[in-house]
């Protein structure tokens, strides 16, 4: 049994990111999965402080030193977010600024896996050339990700998500979440 871990950026509470991740948990099966819902974990933002450098982890004990610990060790992730102005939330960033704690040159990086995947489904209010225009929020985040040992990542982007009920009504939406499911599997 694999194990993976949705990770979830919006603060809407029940609407299309809290959709899209139960649809992907129950697309996944019988795997081990955890959603993990940023807006409901305790976690604070890089110290910059380097003790991560010496302690080959982050210093702060917090959720988001959980995470980072969890995703390493994951067969497997998705980030469902909204993109705000081009861009994914501030606190996104926040996570994904963590993962300094395990970027180390002086000591060695790990070398990502093309078998360790992370999926990626971005929601926005835009129309179809909004979309195409988003695309390098995906590859930027895949970038990131690499630093936690994500080799391979793919993305679905749905536009016209301002309705918090969209995905829950949209077939087409669905059916372009579980290739990406079936691509992870």
């Amino acid at each position: 049994m694999s194990k993976y871990i949705i990770v979830t950026g919006s603060p809407r509470v029940g609407a299309n990111s809290d959709a899209i991740a139960e649809f992907i948990k129950e697309s996944l099966g019988t795997n081990d999965v955890e959603i993990w819902n940023i807006y409901e974990k305790d976690y604070t933002y890089c110290h910059a402080d380097n003790a991560c450098k010496e302690l080959g982890h982050c210093s702060i004990d917090d959720d988001a030193t959980d995470l980072v610990a969890d995703l390493k060790e994951a067969d497997g992730a998705f980030l469902i977010s909204p993109i705000y102005f081009g861009r994914l939330p501030g606190p996104v960033y926040t996570i994904i600024d963590r993962f300094y704690g395990v970027f180390n040159p002086a000591k060695g990086l790990d070398v990502p896996s093309s078998d360790k995947k992370i999926g990626f489904v971005l929601t926005m209010g835009g129309d179809e050339e909004a979309v195409k225009n988003a695309e390098p929020v995906a590859a930027q985040a895949g970038f990131a990700f690499s630093v936690v040992g994500f080799g391979a990542s793919d993305s679905v982007i749905l536009g016209g998500n301002n309705d918090p009920t969209a995905f829950a009504n949209s077939d087409e939406e669905q059916a372009k979440v579980k290739t990406l499911v079936d691509w992870m599997l």
